[in-house]
């Protein structure tokens, strides 16, 4: 990941983080930034001062979801769900 991949309302993960954390925040310090986020599962604050070698090693996640899917396969799938339940729950 590059530095200008970084954003407001990004959602990334890495190995300084212990959970997905949202970016609220990004100030640049000389060769640095300081990111300010938030978790997206404990609401813990986290803002660590991180280097272009230690930003590196994070992952964004897309911003929006990608739909590439098989139609039917996914129509398989449904399916499948369906007929699992009506035997499980058939009297």
């Amino acid at each position: 990941m590059l530095r200008e991949e970084l954003k407001p309302n990004a959602v990334i993960e890495g190995p300084f983080f212990p959970e997905p954390v949202q970016v609220v925040v990004m100030v640049p310090l000389g060769g640095a930034i300081k990111l300010v986020g938030k978790g997206e599962k404990t609401n813990q604050s986290y803002d660590p001062v991180l280097t272009d070698d230690q930003i590196s090693p994070l992952a964004a996640s897309p911003e929006t979801e990608p739909y590439g899917g098989d139609p039917a396969r996914f129509r398989l799938g449904i399916g499948a769900q369906r007929l699992g339940l009506a035997y499980e729950y058939d009297p």
